[in-house]
């Protein structure tokens, strides 16, 4: 055997036991550590489905196009490159065994890879401008040392081999055990062929030195790289494509529920009460920061960074881990301490809108959303703390079924001289569809307006509906997503009785906090057909029920996304075509669809005070005015709010209106 093959052999043993060492603690972690149960779906072609768009065609990264247009590249190389680096180390083990393809498809293969060096090359050139000439914000402050290391070592893989192709080509390599593509002709490999005529000629001994030299560089770089991986932000080159392939099937806007008859603890307090599928994606995370670039709070000048999150509940994972498995396995109250103010701060759980922007942005499917709500658990079921006005909200709604004060005796009186069909005065009212108002639409007097707008639709297409009157309650949207599970599901429990009482088949809301919440978390309760009052609306004007008058073209409009209508529940188009309908004056906001900037008013922080920063309504307003529209149209109740109260505070009131789509069809029915 030859002497490279046995310091070869020498080399993936230390590299390869390195590598699986580190991965086999992290695994250990995910086994031994955590205490919180989850079951994954057993979708299969889902998940080949996510597989194929998120791993191999890096569906997600294309949300930033620069950037993931450069990462998709690297990725596809590396997959090309695995031919080549299978091709060295076979041949390296053994000089005298073969590629194991022959013919055109050998030849497709090499030339592949050929080409995808030069793309890698550049394409670290490309980062290296993005990350220090440019300065990409997002990668500011972090991961310095390791890009600049990982950069350096695919760009000595990509190089090193160019040169050991180019040296097969000038011939000085033909007959040298080990050697690499040694039958390929030199139109095989078109770049090494340029690198070939660059290369000036040299002595037979210098060329084989060279080469020597050269291989064992590309070796060790390669093992160097693999012995790295588990230890580094390029852990995701492993955890991230079985976090994908493993990803939770729930619909994002359904979190999990606490079993409040078996469980004592609640909510997320230390390491422990994350699940092993949370661990993967703290293993999964790039620092890339797309999350943080994206998360509206961020964005107004707050300290929360959803990357920090993930990658600091990834730390101390890792340093407990490591402690307990060291030292203290019979003491695990004494290492796993509690990850509230020590690690996260309560001020940055706080701050999240919980409007999913950081989960729409991640290439690699990490939720930050239910693990923040899950934290935000522990510190109300467990320790009674909250905001004051998420505390006021709690009382409100235990006695008056509301996050506000108002009597629940007057929570249909918005409905007053409009011969709305109530259930709670005739129970025996017979309709279709349930028009859920909602506590927004029933007691804050801008979004009764909007109540009182769709029943104009109602009546004009002839649609059979009822509301609930007196005997709605809260869905308990706010209180579940700030941390109070059981008011959430005492509310649940009573609305779903009333559902039942009434055989409410069929729901119409125009509250998207409301529609996510019957159709994504009742739904395990009770059989609901949900729908948005925009979709309603389209549906009514598409089969012809209404009509609306010619278009006017006298003002400029845009469209503010809901959050959980938009990036929740992909409802974008149904709003677009009534707008449509009205005006083909339109421009969209700089932020729109998934990528729409929240209002500020999801997560309960509706009822909390915004006192850092700017306010996120504010910023949006802002972005409404950059494209000089002169009415903004929502689709949501907080919306409505958030935006209205903004556009007076920054004294745009007399250039801007805000309306609300069912506003927006009352005032052009026909």
């Amino acid at each position: 055997m030859y002497l490279f093959s046995i310091l070869l052999l020498v080399g993936i043993l230390i590299s390869g036991g390195l590598f699986l060492f580190q991965v086999s603690r992290l695994l250990w972690n995910m086994a031994r550590v955590s205490t919180k149960k989850t079951a994954i779906g057993k979708n299969v072609l889902y998940r080949v489905f996510l597989g194929l768009r998120n791993v191999i065609f890096q569906g997600k990264l294309f949300k930033d196009f620069g950037g993931g247009i450069m990462h998709a590249l690297m990725f596809w190389g590396f997959l090309a490159f695995a031919f080549y680096s299978i091709d060295v180390f076979l041949t390296g083990l053994n000089p005298s065994s073969t590629f194991f393809l022959t013919g055109w498809p050998e030849y497709a293969i090499f030339f592949t890879v050929d080409v995808f060096a030069i793309i890698v090359v550049a394409d670290v050139v490309y980062a290296v401008v993005r990350r220090w000439v440019v300065r990409v914000k997002r990668y500011q402050g972090y991961n310095g040392f390791e890009a600049s290391f990982i950069l350096f070592l695919i760009a000595s893989l990509m190089v090193s081999y160019l040169i050991l192709s180019a040296l097969r080509i000038d011939g000085y390599t033909h007959g040298i055990p080990g050697e690499v593509m040694g039958n390929l002709p030199a139109s095989v490999t078109p770049i090494s062929a340029i690198v070939a005529s660059i290369i000036p000629s040299i002595s037979l001994s210098s060329a084989v030195d060279l080469y020597w030299s050269i291989w064992s560089f590309h070796v060790i770089i390669f093992l160097v790289f693999l012995a790295y991986i588990p230890s580094s932000k390029h852990l995701h080159l492993v955890a991230a494509p079985f976090n994908v392939l493993l990803t939770d099937e729930k619909p994002r806007g359904q979190l999990s529920y606490i079993d409040f008859e078996k469980e004592t603890k609640f909510g997320a307090t230390d390491i422990r009460d994350f699940s092993w599928k949370d661990y993967l994606d703290f293993y999964s995370c790039t620092e890339c920061g797309r999350c943080t670039a994206a998360c509206p709070a961020n964005l107004t000048g707050k300290t929360l960074s959803p990357r920090d999150i993930i990658w600091d509940l990834r730390m101390a994972l890792l340093d407990q881990g490591n402690e307990i498995r060291r030292h203290d396995k019979s003491k695990p109250d004494e290492v796993f301490k509690t990850v509230l103010n020590n690690v996260i701060k309560e001020e940055d759980l706080w701050s999240c809108t919980t409007c999913s922007a950081c989960v729409e942005e991640c290439p690699v499917m990490i939720n930050h959303v239910d693990k923040i709500v899950d934290m935000r658990r522990s510190l109300v079921l467990n320790q009674g703390s909250a905001p004051k006005g998420i505390t006021d909200m709690y009382a409100n709604m235990e006695s008056y079924q509301s996050p506000w004060t108002n009597d629940p005796s007057t929570r249909a009186d918005w409905a007053k001289g409009l011969n709305v069909p109530d259930l709670s005065k005739n129970p025996g009212q017979k309709f279709e569809y349930l028009f859920w108002v909602g506590c927004s639409g029933s007691y804050d007097p801008r979004n009764q307006e909007i109540s009182k707008a769709l029943v104009k639709v109602f009546e004009k297409a002839g649609v059979s509906y009822a509301i609930l009157g007196t005997e709605e309650k809260c869905t308990g949207d706010p209180a579940r997503r700030s941390g109070n599970e059981y008011q959430f599901q005492s509310l649940q429990t009573q609305n779903v009785e009333t559902f039942q009482k009434y055989g409410v088949k069929k729901v119409v809301t125009m509250c998207p906090h409301c529609f996510n919440t019957f159709k994504n978390e009742y739904n395990t309760k009770v059989n609901l057909e949900v729908v948005h009052h925009t979709e309603f609306i389209d549906s009514l004007l598409k089969e012809g029920k209404i009509s609306l008058k010619e278009k006017t073209e006298t003002e400029k409009f845009t469209y503010h996304d809901s959050c959980y209508l938009g990036r929740y529940n992909r409802v974008f188009d149904a709003p677009r075509n009534i707008i449509g309908r009205v005006t083909s004056n339109y421009q969209e906001m700089e932020m729109n669809k998934t990528k729409g900037l929240c209002c500020g008013a999801g997560g309960a922080r509706m009822w909390m005070e915004e006192n850092v920063g700017t306010k996120i309504s504010h910023k949006r307003i802002e972005q409404a005015d950059k494209i000089n529209a002169s009415v903004v149209v929502t689709a949501c109740p907080y919306c409505m709010s958030m935006l209205d109260d903004a556009r007076k505070v920054t004294n745009k009131e007399e250039k801007m209106k805000v309306k609300d789509i069912a506003e927006l069809v009352a005032e052009n029915l026909s």
